[in-house]
């Protein structure tokens, strides 16, 4: 039995409707008759377990000694009494009275006493000899009674039946020993009554909302039973919200189908017949009955996943939040599903929308890698629930599944293990709805005050953590703007051959007839001067070579230099002469010690060589940082 189905009773017998809360650690709803000052039963739920605690006054010792029957454990007082609502050996009906004796006797008592001056019948409700169930009666008014008793020998004089064959063999088949018990022999008398048609005119009513076979009338069987039929038929009349949850549990457990697509094809069915009809109510969801048949019975993916839209939406949602994958747009598209508060007016968000994405990535960032699981105290987290398969129908399945794993997204895996079902979800903050708000709240005054934009917004709570993370992004993207802002110089290596070609030529065909002459005598005294240099000694050389070598390769290596900067860099911390070197290789100057004060700005910070694009020396106050960035030995 099942605490949803003790709740359907109460409100169709009593009108009375359970309203549950969380205390202490579990869930609860007190029922109370109206007008009456205590409550004469609590429905309970804690980890898993379902009870009920009844108040039955001086016949609490008694009961707290039936099979499945216990004291009271939340109450704790003489009069009430706890049942186990999961053990096998609770008797139903037994259950069922007690409750009504537990409601009647807590009923004002001028409800009572008018109540019975109306009433016209009286019921005896016997125990048997080994305790199992109960024998009802209703005591007629006496006429009445010889009148039911001569129509009954008649009929059976006739050799007309009053029970149908099938119903009295589906009777007969309840077992009171199997376990359990209730889902069991469903499943044991549907296979029965699989192919069982049936012509009954009456629609007789049912008000048990989730009802087994064994709960009903022959007269209520037989009007489910033609009521099915004709479904079968193609003709669908609409019903108590009781014959479609029989119907679909049947459905589930593969009752009366040929295969488990033809199950799916008239659950489909049904359930768009009763949206399509408006003609019943139901507390038990379609919708997850669906979803649970395609997952456990295995269908494929794509076809699950349409029965699942909202659940894969909902999921992607906290992946693009949780994940750190996602863009600045695709967050605050998520956060728009899940925020109360949005900056929609951000002036950022209006003139610039591509720095104000970017401004809640790197703020997102933040929150996301904070050691104190930011993240998860402000959005949710990925958790595994226990599942339940089919808990909103009664379920029995000979042949169990007992492994499987379903993944239709990142966010959304069923698995089981050992017929143990579990699925793993994104799980809101219990803080979420407020915090999230406040959060972005924050984000939107800061920015404005950050990037002087728009009008000041009031402050909110806020906790600290969180504050500082948006502080701290923000400060971190105004430093991302300044680099950015910051004139880059681009060479493209690939066209400077070109670019000298085309500067030669250019410059020769400028030149006059007097210039070329002075050219030509100063290429024939460099000529001379470079034979004379050849024929000195060889330690010029070798000086000059050790001098070219006395930057630490690995340090020019790291620093990315090429061999023609490192060697005007060694000759301009030297002094040595460079011109000669740089018109051989057709360098420009001031393009290679632009390239040098590139790269290794970022290491200290600044330009080492000035250079006015005729000479270029070495900046005083750098040369013993320079010194120890290339390994240089100063003397």
């Amino acid at each position: 039995m099942r605490l949803a189905e003790v709740a359907d009773y109460i409100q169709s017998k009593y009108g009375i409707e359970a309203s549950y809360v969380d205390l202490a650690g579990q869930t609860l709803a007190a029922v109370t008759v109206p007008g009456a000052n205590e409550s004469f039963a609590l429905l309970l739920k804690k980890d898993g377990r379902e009870t009920v605690e009844l108040k039955c006054g001086s016949l609490a010792k008694f009961l707290a000694a039936q099979p499945a029957f216990g004291p009271a454990v939340f109450m704790q007082a003489p009069a009430w009494i706890s049942v186990d609502l999961a053990n096998p050996a609770l008797n139903d009906r037994f259950f069922y009275k007690t409750l009504d004796s537990a409601y009647q006797s807590s009923r004002p008592l001028e409800v009572v006493k008018n109540t019975a001056e109306d009433s016209q019948e009286h019921e005896i409700y016997l125990l048997d000899d080994e305790g199992e169930d109960f024998q009802e009666e209703v005591i007629p008014k006496r006429p009445a009674f010889f009148k039911d008793s001569d129509f009954d020998r008649l009929l059976a004089e006739k050799g007309k039946p009053v029970i149908p064959e099938g119903i009295k063999q589906m009777q007969e088949a309840y077992d009171y020993l199997v376990v359990p018990r209730r889902e069991s022999n469903f499943y044991r008398q549907g296979m029965l009554m699989a192919d069982y048609e049936d012509d009954f005119t009456q629609m007789v009513p049912i008000k048990k909302q989730r009802p087994v076979y064994h709960d009903l009338t022959v007269d209520q069987l037989r009007s489910y039973f033609s009521w099915r039929t004709k479904f079968r038929q193609g003709k669908y009349k609409p019903a108590p919200a009781a014959y479609v949850y029989l119907l679909a549990s049947e459905l589930v457990c593969q009752i009366g189908v040929k295969d488990k697509a033809d199950g799916l094809r008239q659950l489909r069915l049904l359930f768009a017949k009763c949206v399509e009809q408006k003609d019943i109510s139901t507390g038990w969801q379609q919708k997850h009955i669906l979803q649970n048949y395609l997952v456990y019975y295995g269908f494929p993916l794509e076809e699950i996943r349409q029965e699942f839209e909202d659940e894969l939406m909902r999921g992607e949602v906290y992946h693009n939040l949780l994940s750190g994958e996602a863009s600045g747009q695709e967050l605050y598209q998520a956060i728009c599903c899940l925020s109360s508060y949005l900056p929609k007016n951000n002036p950022l968000l209006k003139k610039e929308p591509v720095k104000f994405y970017e401004l809640l990535a790197q703020i997102w960032q933040e929150v996301r890698l904070n050691p104190y699981q930011l993240l998860k105290l402000l959005v949710g987290e990925k958790t595994t629930l226990p599942v339940e398969m089919f808990a909103d129908t009664v379920f029995f399945s000979l042949d169990p599944v007992k492994e499987a794993e379903i993944i239709l997204a990142p966010g959304l895996v069923y698995r089981c293990q050992g017929g143990q079902w579990s699925n793993e979800v994104y799980w809101p903050s219990s803080r979420q709805r407020q915090l999230l708000a406040n959060f972005m709240h924050e984000f939107d005054r800061l920015s404005r005050q950050a990037f002087k934009q728009g009008r000041a917004l009031k402050e909110k709570e806020l906790p600290p953590a969180f504050k500082q993370a948006i502080v701290q992004g923000i400060a971190d993207y105004q430093e991302t703007l300044a680099e950015r802002a910051r004139p880059k110089v681009k060479i493209n290596m690939a066209s400077l051959d070109q670019i000298r070609a085309d500067a030669a030529e250019t410059k020769e065909s400028l030149l006059t007839e007097e210039e070329r002459q002075l050219e030509a005598e100063e290429a024939e005294r460099t000529e001379k001067n470079s034979i004379e240099r050849s024929k000195q000694v060889p330690e010029s050389s070798d000086a000059e070579e050790k001098m070219a070598k006395a930057i630490d390769e690995s340090a020019a290596s790291d620093l990315g230099l090429d061999e023609n900067e490192e060697q005007l860099l060694s000759a301009l911390f030297f002094g040595q002469p460079y011109q000669d070197f740089l018109r051989q290789r057709h360098l420009l100057l001031s393009v290679v010690v632009d390239q040098i004060n590139e790269k290794i700005f970022d290491e200290i910070g600044d330009a080492v060589i000035d250079c006015d694009g005729q000479k270029a020396e070495i900046v005083e106050d750098y040369r013993s940082d320079l010194a120890d960035l290339l390994g240089i030995e100063e003397k």
